[in-house]
């Protein structure tokens, strides 16, 4: 019944936002239409996934507290994104009618090139990201329906790939308003649940200290370096996730910043409670012997699943949530990437059509569906190195180049060629594990800020900007 009921609505928003998506602003930015609120659920949403309700308890039964540094930035960051980013991505969207990151790095930094490269990481990172998803959804899929990873996984991003592809981001924000909700709310009774089934918050911690002490290193085998890198990678590192920052292209003016670091904020927090309910309880009840698993990314459905009853559903809904609505927004990304940036890049006009967008939307989903099912990773390790590689990519450029105006062009050409070629090659050194000393996403951005710094300082003063209509594209294209 509660399946039927999703795909009844799935159908739904199908078919509403096809007849609402007429053009390409209402396809990539929601018509502009967005408030604090929807935005700012739209952006805990499409930022939170399988990621947090499988691979984050899954990191805590590997790395125990030491995986926490991953989300201590979370009280921070919606004000930093905000303040950092957030105004002068509203203004250059007002000024050049920006309607994805690639155009806005475009009306920085000139097109061509700058474009052409952030749509290259927008497409790398977005497919990483969703492979998350699919991989997140495959482990629930198996443990708790008792069907095959692929085929649970495609059932659900071909649902997600249905009312995405229908009406784009007209469809996708009231959407992820919506999960965002049910994503909270399962999160916290899905916690408490676990650290009740636990004993309690200290009960699990005296099972984990007696049977599993090493869980409880505040910094964890790797050590200190690793733990800060962490939290710096996901603290500075939502200033450069494309699906965080599109939520401020679909904002209607720049009052509506004043109260989206509130709603993100509470969103953010009820959400992540399931990393540390959900891991610390289901973890003690592992090293006890009460949970049977073959991976650490079982953890949180096989609690799930011994669970059972409303808890079972109420997960398998906010997992689905979860999913959908970070799927949706990466689908809708990626797309705008192939269809839009990418053309652009190289002097073409985008097609006025939408269905070259809808059928990438499609593309998109059925490629990351290769990648999930063809990876040893872990989907917490998954997750790392899609959030990795947007930071990496785009940091330099979006942090310090939207914000200082001394940032020259060849400065960010060589960050977006310079900072992911740096975490690809220390991904390949360290065959896909978690660095010993410093993440390879955050050292990639690390030397792609010297990069831009360094060839920016006594460099030509200013960069180009483009005509208003050419970082927008044609945004009065019909269906």
């Amino acid at each position: 019944m509660v399946w039927a009921a999703l795909l009844l609505l799935v159908l739904l928003l199908a078919v509403w936002g096809a007849r609402e998506a007429k053009d390409a602003t209402a396809f990539f930015a929601a018509s502009r239409r967005a408030g604090s609120v929807l935005a700012g659920l739209g952006g805990t949403a499409a930022g939170l996934s399988a990621f947090v309700f499988v691979g984050g308890p899954g990191l805590f039964a590997t790395m125990g507290v030491a995986s926490l540094w991953i989300i201590l930035s979370a009280p921070l960051t919606g004000a930093l994104q905000c303040w950092a980013v957030g105004e002068p991505l509203v203004e250059l969207t007002r000024s050049h009618n920006c309607l994805t990151i690639p155009d806005v790095v475009a009306a920085r930094f000139g097109n061509g090139l700058p474009r052409a490269l952030s749509a290259t990481a927008v497409i790398a990172g977005g497919v990483a990201m969703l492979a998350v998803q699919a991989k997140g959804v495959g482990v629930l899929g198996e443990v708790l329906v008792h069907v095959p990873g692929w085929q649970a996984a495609t059932a659900v991003l071909a649902a997600t790939a249905l009312y995405t592809a229908a009406g784009g981001m007209r469809a996708g924000l009231l959407a992820e308003a919506a999960q965002g909700l049910i994503m909270a709310v399962a999160a916290v009774a899905i916690s408490a649940a676990a650290l009740w089934q636990a004993g309690g918050p200290t009960a699990a911690l005296r099972t984990i200290a007696h049977l599993r002490p090493e869980l409880l290193d505040a910094w964890g085998k790797p050590g200190a370096v690793s733990a800060l890198s962490l939290f710096l990678l996901f603290g500075l590192g939502t200033c450069a996730q494309p699906h965080y920052l599109q939520k401020f292209l679909l904002l209607r003016d720049r009052k509506c910043l004043r109260w989206m670091p509130l709603v993100m904020t509470v969103s953010l927090a009820a959400v992540l409670t399931v990393w540390v309910g959900l891991g610390l309880g289901a973890t003690a009840m592992w090293a006890d012997g009460n949970l049977h698993l073959s991976s650490p990314d079982q953890l949180a459905p096989a609690f799930l699943s011994a669970a059972g009853g409303t808890l079972l559903a109420l997960a398998l809904i906010a997992v689905a949530a979860a999913v959908m609505s970070t799927a949706a927004t990466l689908m809708n990304l990626v797309a705008a990437a192939v269809v839009r940036d990418l053309p652009s890049a190289v002097g073409r006009v985008p097609a006025r059509s939408l269905w070259p967008a809808r059928a990438a939307t499609v593309a998109v989903g059925l490629f990351a569906l290769l990648l999930a099912f063809h990876t040893e990773r872990t989907v917490g390790l998954l997750g790392v190195l899609g959030w990795g590689t947007f930071t990496a990519a785009l940091l330099p450029s979006i942090l310090v180049g939207l914000n200082w105006s001394g940032a020259t062009r060849s400065g960010c050409l060589a960050a977006l060629v310079i900072g992911p070629l740096t975490q690809l090659a220390l991904e390949l050194a360290h065959s896909g594990h978690l660095m010993l000393r410093w993440e390879p996403g955050l050292t990639g951005a690390a030397i792609g800020t010297l990069a831009l710094v360094g060839l920016s300082v006594g460099g030509k003063k200013g960069c180009p900007e483009i005509a208003p209509t050419g970082a927008g594209g044609e945004d009065e294209g019909l269906d």
